[in-house]
């Protein structure tokens, strides 16, 4: 990091961080209210599944001038949030990439199904068992460099938002009721999102235990070669708190092959040409 860089990073684990976000938020969304064409420029392939399913590695395995993770992630929120339909074409315009992989589209599986533009673009979805998925997520979100954050735009508007947990409530020492609901309310989400995912017309299913086997799979969809080189995870190397439920992951690798085994054999549809 530069010394510019590490004051703003200071800056936004501050107080001011909200603030901060918030100003480049409303930039962001006056640069995308320029005209712009009402059909999207580039059939970007967007990546869905969740915070913590392989989505750093994925996205920081392609250029990022055509792949990037959480791009303009404090706008994207509010606009979306505001009027998906008119926002949507603006953003995947404003953003032009060819692979965009953020775990907030997660929240949004009805609008992607529903839009115009959206529900005719191609999707991948990672699959990661749920027990190994809740272990990731709560250590990730109470490590200690992430709670010096006062202001962290996932834990505010998808955690506590959309899937109405506060993950910094898990309590690490005490087998709590709070716990519990913690943990629930995330199985509950990750069903429900993953069921949903069948409505999309275009999804590709991969299991993150052979996302790199299956990189083939993500470069024939965006036409381009990736990096592995460049790629990088974020990881939980310590755990303070691991969860462990064989009937919610075998109910998941049911649900899972179930759809896997749906869409192959969702019949092709060819075109007569006179």
């Amino acid at each position: 990091m530069t010394i510019s860089e590490k004051f703003k990073f200071s800056l936004l684990k501050s107080r001011l961080g909200r603030l901060i976000r918030d100003i480049e938020g409303r930039l962001v969304l006056l640069k995308m209210r320029s005209p712009n064409s009402k059909h999207a420029n580039r059939k970007t392939v967007y990546c869905i599944s969740p915070y913590k399913t392989g989505t750093t590695y994925l996205s920081s395995s392609f250029n990022p001038e055509i792949s990037q993770h959480e791009p303009i992630h404090y706008a994207s929120y509010k606009a979306l949030d505001k009027d998906f339909d008119k926002y949507f074409t603006k953003r995947l315009n404003y953003l032009d990439l060819k692979l965009e992989c953020s775990g907030s589209w997660s929240a949004y599986i009805d609008e992607l199904v529903n839009n115009e533009t959206a529900k005719d673009l191609e999707y991948i979805c990672v699959l990661r068992s749920p027990s190994s998925w809740i272990t990731s997520v709560i250590n990730y979100w109470n490590k200690a460099n992430m709670l010096k954050f006062h202001f962290d735009i996932p834990l505010e508007f998808f955690w506590k938002d959309k899937v109405g947990v506060d993950l910094r409530a898990f309590d690490f020492n005490v087998d709590s009721e709070k716990n519990k609901e913690i943990i629930d309310k995330l199985i509950a989400f990750y069903f429900e999102f993953t069921e949903k995912t069948k409505l999309l017309k275009n999804i590709t299913y991969i299991h993150l235990k052979d996302i790199c086997q299956n990189m083939p799979v993500v470069e024939a969809l965006i036409d381009e070669k990736a990096a592995i080189k460049g790629s990088w995870k974020r990881e939980n190397k310590k755990k303070l708190f691991v969860y462990k439920n064989d009937a919610v992951d075998e109910a998941y690798n049911k649900l899972t092959a179930s759809l896997i085994e749906k869409k192959k054999a969702k019949p092709i549809v060819t075109r007569l040409v006179s």
